[in-house]
């Protein structure tokens, strides 16, 4: 069974998903960045650059960047999220550093959900076929969107920077 390497062409539906999903999991984690303490803000900032990046490049090209790499690259926030809420569950100190649940656990789904599909396109091995329908394109970008806007703004509301959002008054 031959596997495709990182490089292959990934179908443009495909594609569209996965940068959808990149873009509300970068935006979660730039939302959660503003109240996290210095060390964990660059942390929190470098994550979602480098998923606001990833997404727009990936939309962008026929080829992912490192997308033989993704399924290990999108599971590093949820491993760092594990070893905080672990090391804070350990503390003697009684400070306990804790991020937002819904933002940070909507965030890791949809990182996951992006090692997932990208993981079983690497699995399957065929790149896209030339020539891919554009409907086909438009509607996953469509249904996509839909999905990830559903479960990333309740999110983002749920973040410091979505409150200070809502409760900002402008005298006009």
């Amino acid at each position: 069974m031959s596997r495709m390497k990182g490089s292959a062409p990934v179908a443009p539906a495909i594609r569209a998903f996965l940068a959808v999903a990149a873009l509300g999991a970068g935006l979660l984690h730039a939302a959660l960045a503003p109240s996290a303490p210095l060390p964990l803000l660059a942390l929190l900032v470098a994550i979602a650059a480098a998923e606001l990046a990833w997404a727009v490049l990936t939309l962008a090209r026929e080829r992912p960047p490192l997308f033989g790499l993704i399924p290990a690259l999108a599971l590093a926030p949820l491993g760092i999220w594990a070893a905080l809420a672990t090391a804070g569950a350990t503390a003697t100190s009684g400070t306990v550093l804790t991020l937002p649940f819904l933002p940070m656990g909507v965030a890791s789904l949809l990182d996951v959900v992006v090692a997932a599909v990208a993981a079983v396109v690497l699995r399957r091995g065929r790149p896209a076929r030339p020539g891919s329908d554009a409907l086909r394109f438009v509607t996953a970008l469509a249904l996509s969107a839909c999905a990830v806007c559903a479960v990333t703004i309740p999110a983002l509301g749920a973040t410091d920077a979505g409150v200070a959002a809502v409760t900002v008054h402008h005298h006009h």
